[in-house]
């Protein structure tokens, strides 16, 4: 599950230093899996948001799927044998107009 997580330079005395150190005591404790970073002014103050996985969590779900077996929702090996009669009579991909907008 993706979790939010935002950091505002006004609780640090808009210290770039000070909110530095924020942020890596942050990244330290918790060890996210960042999936997006966004930084914004807001006036004179900084913005910075992440948008993370927590590793431990993800660590965690990921050692109970392995205890379980669970191996997904599609076969670890597809049958090369199984050909559906509805087959393209040509090998090549049909032009489509653009979508409009």
């Amino acid at each position: 599950m993706y979790k939010f997580k935002g950091f505002d330079s006004t609780a640090c005395g808009d210290s770039m230093s000070a909110l530095e150190a924020m942020v890596n005591v942050w990244m330290e404790e918790t060890q996210p899996r960042v999936r997006h970073m966004s930084q914004t002014m807001r006036g004179e103050h900084i913005l910075l948001s992440f948008v993370y996985e927590d590793i431990r969590e993800l660590e965690q779900r990921v050692a109970s799927q392995a205890q379980a077996g669970v191996t997904g929702s599609f076969p670890r090996f597809f049958d090369d044998e199984v050909v559906g009669e509805d087959r393209p009579t040509s090998p090549r991909i049909p032009a489509t107009p653009p979508p409009m907008h």
